[in-house]
């Protein structure tokens, strides 16, 4: 009875360690799917994602600007105001627009699908099967908060990809901007011409929203430290619209 007795005790303790163990290494795996990532894995991370974005016509030359892979089937989002310009008072697109990774010194092409001035919202296409483009793993920009980390990845000052990172400063705000008042996410962020259509990420390397415009004081000067972004909610809308 003795030896049973010892037997069932040492079952019992062997069994609370396993327990205890398997717990442990739950609160480890936990722990571990909410650690961020640093702003380099984030970079480097995004890099089949994110791409220069150029668009060209004879009588005007060339605008540049960023765009992000938003789904497997090649397709892109970026600004309506880079892939548009304004001609005698009405809208024109260009004729022709261009991507580049940054693994790459050459451009390939894409196809405009749809584009929405209101919004600042347009949807190109990529169909060159030779490139492995990956899309971004979507965010929800109805959940970000006060103070959240956040980066910001795009072709500044058309100079190849780079990284930025701030914080978010109002999560859901309506401004002003070209004459025309948008939802977006105000963030404490360095961009600069050439972000229009990048990424903004949140710290999982999550796309949250499209980094957009910055706006000027009152003597016509941008607010530098300052960005808005389209909320990539309303771009999805955008896209099932």
């Amino acid at each position: 009875m003795e030896v049973n007795a010892i037997t069932k005790t040492k079952v019992k303790k062997v069994t609370c360690g396993i327990i205890v163990s398997v717990l442990i290494i739950s609160v480890i795996l936990c722990v571990g799917l909410t650690v961020p990532l640093s702003a380099k894995q984030i970079f480097y991370k995004s890099l089949k994602s994110i791409v220069e974005l150029k668009a060209s016509a004879e009588s005007v030359g060339d605008n540049y600007g960023t765009a992000v892979f938003i789904d497997k089937d090649g397709t892109l989002v970026t600004n309506a105001h880079i892939v548009t310009y304004k001609h005698q008072g009405s809208i024109k697109t260009f004729e022709t627009y261009f991507i580049r990774f940054a693994s790459e010194e050459d451009y390939r092409n894409v196809e405009l699908l749809k584009y929405d001035i209101k919004k600042d919202i347009a949807l190109l296409k990529f169909k060159d099967n030779t490139a492995q483009c990956k899309p971004l793993k979507l965010g929800d920009s109805d959940k970000v908060f006060f103070g959240e980390r956040v980066y910001a990845i795009g072709n500044g000052s058309n100079l190849g990809l780079s990284i930025t990172q701030g914080i978010i400063g109002i999560p859901k705000v309506n401004i002003e901007y070209d004459n025309i008042t948008r939802e977006a996410i105000q963030c404490d962020l360095t961009i600069s011409e050439g972000n229009s259509g990048g990424a903004l990420l949140d710290k999982k390397g999550r796309l949250i929203g499209i980094t957009t415009f910055q706006i000027k004081d009152s003597s016509g000067d941008i607010i530098y430290g300052l960005a808005y972004c389209i909320p990539i909610n309303s771009v999805i809308d955008f896209l099932n619209g």
